[in-house]
């Protein structure tokens, strides 16, 4: 029988590095001391009453908070606390006559003091590479490791954190094969094109570029989706090709040198909303987001650029003149062949890539070349890294 508590345990207490080693009561809130911390931290009451554990306060199977936040009085109080040590729990009687208990991990994962549990990659930072510092080696894992081990799967996810693609050898060079290896990451998502779809000269469903021959400028797919794929795979199961080489490139390294050459430039594309449209047979989608998004942080969180898709739009001149040299900048940078990794494929090789950071293409070809592939949404992609990551 499954324990209840155990997601409580996993995630909210169980942390050797933490160490509460004092706490008390104050007018203001709750006075923490860590054991490796200079000083102390200060938690407002109203905070503390609101992150609570116990079982009145966080249903310890679903993980779901159960504190009815909008009725806690502003001015709620800690009237009496006590700290047990070994289990690194505070126990705290409230001036409402509750009782309720938070625990250390709590405390100190939101001032940073212990990592992150739902950091990706915590103990290697992402690899950006462009011309100015070239990959020295291509991340590849083999299919059998990440079909037969847990280790396997988490290098080959952690490569795509890393350095935004990975390419995975020896896989089936059939459709089963492909889709065996996709659903190892997770559930695939769905899109116009369907959920496991082939990719060829020769198909004619979808009225795309892609579904050419020609050179394919790199780019992000999706732009015309609110959800745009988060990862995009691409098994390759015939080729017979003269060209025809995949394109990766990675555009968090493009932000980055763009931020650092020509801040309005970068400022620009982090502020300036493009519209991207597919238009199709009884389809009509549209999306709207800034070619280079920011998370909360000010970090680079998503590359959308494809000029293929990107919808009409105008804007005051000044702007407007302001949006051309900035997305031509982008542009430069783009099809900047030095910044660009071409990967020959061959049957059983399977690329897959961030499409939220890297863009994507295809040199020119004649001949037959049939891949075979799919999407992932980003949220799957990060919930199986956490758990990978927590679990080997």
């Amino acid at each position: 029988m499954k324990d209840p508590h155990r997601k409580i345990n996993n995630f909210y207490t169980s942390d050797s590095v933490t160490q509460l080693i004092n706490a008390s009561i104050s007018d203001q809130g709750l006075i923490a001391e860590f054991s490796n911390l200079r000083g102390t931290q200060l938690y407002p009451w109203l905070w503390v009453r609101d992150h609570c554990i116990d079982p009145q306060s966080l249903n310890q199977q679903t993980t779901q908070r159960l504190v009815d936040t909008f009725s806690l009085a502003a001015d709620i109080t800690c009237i009496r606390l006590n700290l047990e040590l070994p289990e690194q729990m505070l126990h705290l009687s409230w001036s409402d006559t509750t009782r309720t208990s938070i625990s250390a991990y709590v405390l100190a994962s939101v001032i940073g003091f212990t990592p992150e549990r739902h950091t990706l990659a915590p103990s290697t930072p992402r690899v950006l590479w462009n011309k100015d510092s070239p990959l020295s080696e291509r991340p590849t894992v083999a299919f059998d490791d990440v079909i037969e081990s847990d280790s396997g799967v988490l290098q080959w996810l952690q490569n795509i954190h890393i350095y935004g693609f990975s390419v995975v050898e020896g896989v089936p060079a059939t459709q089963q094969g492909t889709k065996q290896l996709a659903l190892r990451l997770g559930a695939i998502q769905e899109t116009i094109f369907g959920g496991m779809w082939p990719l060829s000269a020769e198909l004619t469903d979808h009225g795309d570029t892609a579904y050419g021959s020609g050179y394919l400028e790199p780019h992000t797919d999706g732009t015309y989706y609110h959800d745009a794929p988060g990862l995009q795979m691409f098994n390759c199961l015939e080729i017979d090709c003269q060209g025809g080489q995949s394109i990766q490139l990675d555009g968090f390294a493009i932000a980055e040198k763009i931020k650092r050459q020509d801040p309005t430039a970068y400022q620009t594309l982090t502020e300036v909303v493009v519209a991207g449209h597919y238009l199709d047979e009884g389809v009509h989608l549209r999306a709207e987001r800034p070619p280079i998004s920011l998370d909360a942080s000010g970090q680079v969180s998503q590359i959308s650029f494809n000029n293929y898709d990107r919808a009409p739009m105008l804007l005051s001149n000044e702007i407007q003149q302001r949006f051309y040299h900035a997305y031509g900048l982008f542009h430069s940078h783009v099809v900047d062949q030095d910044n660009w990794l071409k990967i020959d494929m061959k049957p059983g090789s399977t690329l897959i890539f961030d499409n939220w950071r890297n863009l994507h293409g295809r040199m020119g070809f004649s001949g037959r070349r049939y891949f075979y592939g799919c999407y992932h949404s980003k949220s799957v992609f990060e919930s199986k890294l956490r758990i990978m990551q927590s679990s080997v």
